[in-house]
């Protein structure tokens, strides 16, 4: 059996979720909300599969470059969005916490412990 030949789109996505990771904490230290971040990696993979679309791009010879250039770009101009957008706020800004597993089973016995009563 002769396998069948990959999508070069297959390929763009593989190459953008092995960086995914990456690329998230790039974007979060830039802009340190979870919603913006995932805005900006949406926008980061649009740009990444767009390329692949395109018929005469040539191949890129350091794809985790590429990738974190095209997001700390993007990073950047939505930075500069909100900056536009942005109230004056008078006192420390601290970045959005990111909920990790212990954070979560701490919440639950929370929860739990509070239906209880």
């Amino acid at each position: 059996m002769t396998p069948t030949p990959r999508h070069p789109a297959d390929a763009a996505t593989e190459q953008f979720l092995g960086y995914r990771e990456l690329l998230f904490s790039v974007v979060y230290n830039m802009l340190g909300s979870v919603a913006d971040t995932e805005d900006v990696l949406q926008e980061a993979w649009l740009a990444w599969s767009a390329r692949h679309r395109r018929p005469d791009a040539g191949p890129v010879e350091n794809v985790r470059a590429y990738l974190v250039r095209i997001a700390v770009n993007q990073a950047l101009a939505r930075r500069a969005d909100l900056s536009r957008r942005q109230e004056t706020y008078v006192g420390p800004w601290l970045p959005e916490p990111l909920v990790t597993a212990p954070d979560a089973e701490v919440t639950e016995r929370f929860a739990a412990a509070a239906a209880r009563r």
